[in-house]
């Protein structure tokens, strides 16, 4: 019976079957077999304790043994749809005169019963064959978390970082001395010569195939050899044969490397075109540089040091690949080597002899076309000779050169980090550690990643050098030299000239699509690097692979966007004088009549008493003191309110470093915060001291102060529960979201143990369509139970970048907007100014200089401060909401069911917020009765030595406390 349900196991799920040949000796590439450290494999065995073949250990049998019970209960259930099944089939069978009836399955009813019901079968351990399965799956998604975990940490392990910042565009370009853009320069006219020979001789073959049909043509009444292979051999994919890993495994020891362009096998009848577009030369990694990084960094596996060994390969393979698609876009929009696709295009719509659709020019921000490399070169559009679209966008070459770059940074800072040995070392130990331990802790080495991240960061500008890419070439007058003059063949593809018989009409257009030689009185040279000072190709010339590559190198692009400034904030005293005048008042008349004189007495007394005699003087008041008074004011209140600023523009500053882990930035804020808090009463304590020892000082200062303190008490308890938050939970925050993510995959993986034998019995109920029946609806379950692991680390990792990118984002444009608050922070810190008291100008007042005025600029600054602080707290929380959200929704997008386990388990995080907010608000109230009391003191001493002023005979005893 065992060997029935194993075969049937084996038939319905394949990868047990692979499993158990990997097992029993055999190799299989899809298994996932965790670590034997993995953390999660033995929390496993604490809940569910022994499972048979897969789970192994001395955990409690609890677990087995009431499954044991429950699952014989389904047992009875599944004997007892087994019978209904029986009773009913055989009714409908004799009734309908059909096997089984019209409505079920005459092959899948017995199927399902039979396979159902054998899954349902206990084992010794109590768990039925069903959980066995399941929890096989379960422990195959630990292995596959467990890879992606260990594959984020070799990444990092070999140099590179979770997120990097975009390198200089300029230093892109220029790098290694422009030699790795000259060997894109060589790549791409290459790639072009190759797909011109490529369409041209499929037509050509087409042509000859056409004329063999009627008896005629070079391929029949005995061709030449050269002829005879052409016409029997379907032309190849030319681009395909340039492979520059393959070609440096082929020869890893050669230290300079060099591919031709094409380049077919020895045995192929193309083989002789080798080299005819130009070659690619490099240098392999050195191998000094490679003992040195294996000298130094111990943490390194073969694997790592063997990708660092390829790691220039890769790159330049990469930047074939990229410039490959740009060769097609040229190849295809040429209408001669093109000519079935632009077959029925009208000539007058064509750009030039080599281009339908132009491919563009670079603009200046202002709109006119750039003449040579400026800093406001910026965007792409189409060149003045032609209203037609601009076929790229310009940002192709350069974004080829910088796909080089980016592969290359982690073999470049891991050399750096050789340098450094000792201390990269130290934030290298966790890796061997982290992997052992499996995904289930990755939560908790949030700090080591930010750690390893924040070091390596400021390194994004590295580019490559002595790359020996500047050796590659692209001679297009090679293919050229094998025509002679009179139709005659000559030179080394002199075979080439003989399969166009003699006519050089498809090279030479194919140079000119290169150089421009054939819509040019003579042809472009090819662009150099050494540095981006050549003239701006226009006309027919700009759409020519030239001269596409010199335009689209002069492109600024724009780097990495809020990296370089983050917003600044300044505390700017804006006094305006807004005139403030009561207004005339009309009164009743309060008529009297005196004989026949009758008269508005009320009235008269009325205007004249109030519009003519108090309004007239109390607007006169107003508009000599008023204003005097209040910029007194202010600009006394200034010295501490400036004093305050700087304290939060210093705490501020800790989160505007682009470069840092927001996380950790915003826990040092945190830190910077409290302390400065609660040392303000020591502070206030000499302040107090000193009113009391100097009088006069006391009498004229304290006042003052004492009138901001309640500005400045409050602007303190906000800073006290911001600092708590982001001191002593933000940095907890990947780990508890993390961490209660398990936790919530636990739960997961207990309701799938549960679940399964109900599975089994739905899979044995004759409703429902399929192999599965009723239990369909689990496959997508516990699909998501397999993979809800590695997608947790997926959106681990994802979180970590995101909250960098958040936060550039945010550098990126809040001085746009803040502006209109606090003004220009590099403006004055004082202004005086007067505005219209017309409410109907001031409603749409703008002014971007200045900001707010009176208070409202000073509040201004303090609230900007504070909404950029909790944009910034809050994108760095929701950012690690990933790390539930995607185990929650991925599978929506195959008709998943949205869990709701993750995001509730997310939830979770919030208790230990609001406790942490509720402790920073009580030690916040706690500290304002702290500066409340001192206040009070000095207030006493204040009047104590101001009575002294006032009396000078009299003695003055100084007490620091009440009476």
């Amino acid at each position: 019976m065992n060997k029935i349900v194993l075969g049937l196991l084996s038939a319905f799920f394949p990868l047990l079957a692979l499993a158990q040949d990997s097992a029993s000796g055999g190799s299989s590439s899809i298994s996932f077999a965790p670590p034997p450290s993995d953390y999660s494999v033995v929390f496993l065995g604490n809940i569910f304790g022994i499972v048979d073949g897969v789970l192994h250990g001395t955990g409690s049998q609890i677990m087995g043994t009431m499954f044991s019970v429950f699952n014989s209960a389904v047992l009875a259930l599944g004997g007892i749809i087994i019978m209904y099944t029986l009773l009913v089939s055989t009714v409908n069978t004799a009734h309908e005169g059909q096997m089984l009836g019209q409505k079920w399955s005459s092959i899948w009813v017995p199927l399902r019963s039979t396979f159902g019901l054998a899954l349902l079968i206990p084992k010794a351990s109590g768990y039925c064959l069903m959980q066995i399965f399941v929890m096989w799956v379960v422990v195959q998604g630990v292995g596959a978390a467990d890879k992606v975990w260990q594959a984020a940490l070799s990444y990092l392990n070999r140099g590179g970082v979770i997120v990097q910042a975009q390198m200089d565009p300029m230093k892109s370009i220029l790098g290694d001395n422009g030699s790795i853009a000259t060997g894109a320069t060589a790549i791409l006219a290459g790639q072009v010569c190759m797909l011109g020979l490529q369409n041209t001789l499929t037509s050509v073959q087409q042509g000859y195939k056409n004329q063999a049909s009627k008896n005629s043509g070079p391929c029949v009444n005995g061709p030449s050899k050269e002829m005879k292979d052409f016409c029997q051999t379907n032309v190849p994919d030319f681009l395909n044969t340039v492979n520059v890993v393959t070609q440096q495994n082929n020869n890893p020891n050669n230290s300079k490397q060099s591919v031709p362009m094409p380049n077919f096998d020895s045995d192929s009848a193309y083989s002789f075109l080798n080299g005819i577009c130009g070659k690619i030369e490099w240098n392999a990694y050195p191998a000094d540089k490679i003992t040195t990084i294996q000298k130094n960094i111990s943490t390194l596996d073969k694997n790592e040091i063997d990708t660092v060994k390829m790691s220039r390969a890769i790159a330049i393979q990469q930047m074939y690949q990229d410039l490959s698609q740009v060769a097609t876009v040229m190849v295809n929009n040429d209408p001669k080597l093109n000519s079935s696709t632009y077959a029925s295009i009208n000539k007058d719509n064509e750009f030039s002899k080599v281009a339908v659709q132009q491919y563009g020019v670079a603009y200046m921000s202002t709109g006119v076309p750039c003449s040579s490399p400026d800093k406001d070169c910026i965007s792409w559009g189409s060149d003045s000779s032609a209203q037609s679209a601009p076929l790229f966008n310009g940002t192709e070459f350069q974004g080829a050169v910088a796909d080089y770059n980016g592969i290359m940074l982690p073999t470049l800072n891991l050399y750096t980090q050789a340098t450094e040995s000792k201390t990269k070392d130290n934030v290298r130990d966790f890796i061997a550690k982290a992997e052992a331990q499996g995904w289930l802790m990755a939560g908790s080495y949030f700090i080591d990643l930010a750690k390893i991240n924040s070091s390596d960061i400021k390194l994004s500008n590295q580019t490559d050098s002595d790359s020996g890419l500047d050796s590659s070439s692209a001679d297009i007058s090679t293919m050229t030299n094998a025509f002679g003059g009179d139709g005659t063949c000559k030179g080394q593809y002199s075979e080439l000239c003989q399969w166009y018989q003699g006519d050089d009409k498809y090279v030479k257009h194919i140079a000119g699509l290169i150089d421009g030689s054939t819509v040019l009185n003579s042809g472009l040279d090819v662009p150099t690097f050494n540095s981006i000072s050549h003239k701006a190709v226009t006309g027919l010339g700009s759409s020519t692979t030239y001269g596409y590559i010199s335009n689209a190198s002069m492109v600024q692009l724009p780097g990495q966007p809020g990296i370089v400034t983050a917003p600044k904030f300044a505390m700017k005293i804006n006094i305006t004088f807004t005139p403030f005048y009561l207004k005339p008042m009309s009164f009743s008349c309060g008529k009297v009549q005196i004989l026949f004189f009758v008269f508005c007495l009320g009235e008269m007394f009325g205007v004249l008493l109030y519009n003519v005699i108090f309004v007239t003087l109390f607007n006169l008041f107003l508009s000599m003191m008023a204003q005097i008074i209040n910029m007194v004011v202010l600009t006394f209140l200034s010295v501490p309110l400036q004093g305050m600023a700087q304290i939060f523009t210093y705490g501020v500053s800790f989160i505007q470093q682009p470069t840092v882990n927001p996380v950790i930035a915003l826990a040092n804020m945190g830190v910077n915060y409290i302390n400065f808090a609660n040392e303000l009463w020591i502070y206030l304590l000499m302040m107090a001291i000193t009113s009391i020892l100097i009088p006069w000082f006391g009498v004229f200062i304290f006042p003052l102060i004492a009138m901001v303190m309640p500005l400045l008490i409050a602007w303190l308890g906000t800073m006290v529960s911001i600092g708590f938050t982001t001191a002593y939970f933000i940095p907890f925050l990947p780990y508890m979201i993390f961490t209660f993510g398990t936790m919530g995959w636990l739960i997961a993986v207990i309701e799938a143990m549960v679940a399964a034998p109900i599975v089994a019995l739905g899979i044995t109920h004759p409703e429902g369509e399929g192999a599965f029946g009723k239990g369909e609806q689990a496959i997508m379950i516990l699909m998501n139970v397999f993979l809800r692991p590695a997608m947790m680390i997926i959106g681990y990792i994802a979180a970590i970048a995101l909250s960098y990118v958040v936060v550039w984002i945010i550098n990126a444009g809040f001085y746009n907007v803040v502006t209109f608050i606090q003004g220009d922070p590099s403006g004055s810190a004082f202004s005086y100014s007067s505005t219209s008291g017309d409410p109907s100008k001031q409603a749409g007042a703008i002014n971007t200089s200045t900001g707010y005025t009176g208070w409202a600029g000073i509040y201004g600054f303090f609230f900007s401060i504070l909404v950029y602080t909790m944009m910034y707290v809050t994108a760095v929380t929701k950012s690690f909401t990933l790390i539930t959200y995607l185990p929650d929704k991925v599978l929506r997008w195959i008709g998943g069911q949205p869990e709701g386990i993750g995001q509730e388990t997310s939830q979770w995080a919030e208790e230990p917020k609001k406790q942490i907010s509720d402790a920073g608000s009580s030690t916040a109230k706690a500290a304002q009765q702290i500066d409340k009391q001192l206040s009070g003191y000095a207030m006493k001493g204040v009047k104590k030595a101001a009575s002294a002023v006032s009396s000078p005979g009299a003695n003055v005893e100084a007490t620091a406390g009440g009476e």
